[in-house]
């Protein structure tokens, strides 16, 4: 009980408690329309890339805020993750039948995969400092998306997946 008076008094930690109550209730809020079908299709259309653009505005909070390092490459990181979920989901789709599972794995997989990536990229450019760090990561971010958007996942004539390169 005096831990919570203490927190209570510290406005930070006042505010951090607010948020966390209001971001409950909008999500419970959310979920009772859904199950009323209250929200229309465009709606929901547009709550998925809010709550993927809300992700990633903490995550850039956590890096620039916290860590103070201003990287320009960002979202090259996270096309990278997405990227990578989005194909571990589809060669995973017709060996696990649940979608939830399937998600869950795909989004630990991407994570693990752009996690890996900015250790590889980070060794060498976090010994940079100012603009340099800056420059580094907004063209690591530029290679990713030409090299993304080049690339080609499908089946072949067998219905195997294979992975072309239109560049």
């Amino acid at each position: 009980v005096t831990d919570m008076k203490n927190m209570l008094k510290n406005k930070n930690a006042r505010t951090d408690l607010v948020t966390y109550l209001v971001v409950i209730v909008a999500f419970v809020i959310m979920q009772v329309m859904n199950s009323a079908d209250l929200l229309g299709s465009s709606i929901k259309g547009f709550l998925i890339p809010i709550c993927a653009y809300i992700s990633l505005a903490v995550s850039l909070n956590l890096l620039v805020g916290v860590c103070g390092e201003l990287s320009l490459g960002h979202a090259g990181f996270m096309g990278l993750g997405a990227f990578s979920g989005v194909v571990i989901a589809a060669l995973l789709k017709d060996v696990i039948a649940s979608d939830i599972l399937r998600l869950a794995l795909a989004m630990v997989g991407g994570g693990v995969i752009a996690g890996f990536a900015s250790v590889i990229i980070g060794i060498p450019v976090l010994r940079l400092r100012g603009d340099y760090l800056a420059i580094v990561t907004l063209a690591f971010g530029e290679i990713l998306k030409n090299i993304i958007g080049n690339l080609y996942i499908g089946k072949d004539e067998n219905a195997h997946y294979s992975i072309d390169f239109r560049g």
